[in-house]
């Protein structure tokens, strides 16, 4: 009796010991920073260095009898050739529609995509070339959103990182761009 109760002591303490959860959450935090790089690629701004945070040592020995977390992260840095691809053409074509954002003829909509605001004082020619422009821009950027989701084992968030990036591309607006507002209307920034 003492040798059965003593080993379903040691089976109970194994079993707290190696007690691990895996959490597989969506990383936003993550998907912000990567936004934000990728952001400041396209708009031609330099490169901020990522912060890492140091891991933060055990404080104390019971610790060894709290379950342990595992966090499955994907590498959110992984870039994959199609990805690169979308960057490199979106960073090209910037410089096309960087006068027409200057000007105000074109403004970031709420989500994240462009449109024209305004066609007054555009000819017909640069008109149909501009509709281009904002065609192929808006398609690749809803392709990034969807290769960077599947990439990285997410292809069901595809709406949050676009949502992310949403954000991302507005709050580094240049200021006197065009953002539209939650009804619709245009502000400057």
């Amino acid at each position: 009796m003492k040798r059965l109760i003593r080993g379903l002591c040691l089976l109970a303490i194994g079993a707290v010991v190696s007690c691990v959860t895996i959490n597989i959450y969506f990383p936003a935090e993550e998907i912000r920073g990567v936004a934000d790089r990728i952001v400041d690629e396209v708009y031609g701004e330099p490169a901020k260095p990522v912060d890492k945070v140091p891991a933060q040592p055990g404080s104390s020995y019971l610790r060894i009898f709290e379950p342990t977390v595992a966090y499955a992260a994907p590498d959110l840095d992984v870039t994959t050739p199609e990805i690169r691809a979308i960057k490199a053409d979106m960073t090209a074509r910037f410089e096309q529609l960087a006068p027409f954002l200057d000007s105000g003829h074109v403004g970031i909509t709420r989500d994240g995509l462009l449109e024209v605001r305004t066609a007054e004082g555009i000819g017909l020619k640069e008109r149909a070339e501009l509709t281009r422009l904002i065609k192929a821009e808006n398609h690749d950027r809803l392709r990034l959103y969807k290769e960077i989701a599947t990439a990285n084992g997410f292809p069901d968030k595809v709406d949050e990182i676009q949502a992310i990036f949403a954000e991302s591309w507005r709050d580094k607006a240049r200021k006197g761009w065009y953002l539209q507002g939650a009804k619709g209307d245009w502000q400057v920034k």
